[in-house]
């Protein structure tokens, strides 16, 4: 049995060992320090005067950004919340403008700025937000950019799901259909990223309406990109919307041309397609015109990127569809196109001189 005096002397060690573990636990679990008082008031203060402001100036908004970008993360996800929160709101005679990253460079509203801001500032806390946002309509921007928090920052399929009720929500809302702003029309892109191939009706509809241009080139630069993801079933739905054909036929036989050949069940679509007794002359021409397909239209997304196929991959395709296409001019089953067929194999022979030689 120890003696006394060295009981105590162990007791007192541990005693002081407890106290700096409990010190340091309860260090690394304390909250993240505030901003500064001075600077939570200097904040608070600019986002009053750009809301009083009859015409924010340029400067003033980037300053207002950076300050609440300066604050800690608690402090501007609050003040964010809470205006949003307030339905209050400003023009800044600024646009919609996309960076590369999906991010807004600049921003009509300063709902749009605060909303585009709380992404980078805390992604769950804007997720949180953006469904917020979207459980009631208030600006398709605001929409717009609530659909891109949650598509970055929750890549379930859950949230895929749900990303496409409320896209096609935001498309078929009557008003903001009426005068679509930017926004609106970059919420398409949302369909894209969710590859929603089940909107088809929707976009082939708008593509339809001849009236509205605008409206009918953001659903037609939509469904040519689900085509190029989702080749298969979107050719498959393709075949069967003859009221697309009859609306848009030089389009629709344009994305028939996107079809790759070299796959099975692809090419068995494009050859009912092709030989199909109801095709017109002029169908066959802007198929035959442009296979294959492999125009990109680059630009910046909220939520997608394009990556135009590299030369040595194009080169093989066109090597594998040219042998295609003249096993069909030899197929008496092709004879009633064999002249769009030459017209094909023609453009493909000429890619093929052009293209680099494989690597051996």
């Amino acid at each position: 049995m120890l003696p006394f005096c060295r009981r105590i002397f162990f007791i007192a060690i541990a005693l002081v060992l407890v106290f700096f573990i409990t010190k340091l636990v309860c260090q690394n679990t304390e909250k993240p320090a505030s901003a500064p008082a001075a600077l939570v008031s200097e904040v608070q203060e600019k986002l009053q005067q750009t809301l009083a402001s009859a015409k924010p100036e340029r400067d003033d908004i980037f300053s207002l950004r950076a300050a609440i970008a300066s604050s800690s993360k608690l402090e501007a996800v609050a003040l964010i919340r809470d205006f949003l929160a307030s339905g209050k709101d400003r023009d800044t005679g600024m646009e919609f403008e996309i960076e590369t990253d999906g991010s807004l460079k600049s921003w009509p509203t300063l709902r749009t700025l605060l909303l585009d801001l709380v992404a980078a500032i805390d992604p769950v806390a804007a997720a949180e937000i953006s469904r917020e946002i979207l459980a009631k309509p208030t600006t398709a921007d605001e929409w717009a950019i609530a659909l891109r928090n949650l598509g970055k920052s929750e890549p379930t399929p859950q949230t895929s799901a749900f990303l496409t009720e409320k896209a096609v929500e935001l498309i078929r809302n009557p008003a903001w259909q009426a005068a679509p702003s930017v926004g609106y029309l970059n919420a398409f892109d949302v369909l894209v990223h969710t590859e929603a191939t089940a909107a088809t009706p929707l976009l082939s509809g708008l593509i339809q309406n001849k009236d509205r241009k605008d409206l009918a080139h953001a659903s037609f630069l939509t469904l040519d990109r689900l085509v190029q993801r989702q080749p298969l079933e979107m050719l498959q739905r393709l075949a069967a919307d003859t009221a697309l054909h009859q609306s848009r036929p030089e389009m629709t036989a344009q994305q028939f041309a996107r079809a790759d050949l070299r796959d099975d069940a692809q090419r068995n679509i494009v050859k009912f397609w092709l030989l199909d007794p109801s095709r017109t002359a002029s169908e066959l021409r802007s198929f035959a015109a442009v296979y294959p397909n492999n125009n990109h239209f680059v630009s910046h997304n909220l939520l997608t990127s394009e990556t135009p196929p590299q030369g040595a991959d194009l080169a093989a395709h066109d090597r594998a569809a040219l042998r295609i296409v003249k096993s069909w001019q030899d197929d008496p089953e092709f004879q009633p196109i064999r002249d769009h067929l030459s017209s094909m194999a023609a453009r493909l022979e000429q890619f093929t001189k052009t293209a680099t030689p494989p690597e051996r």
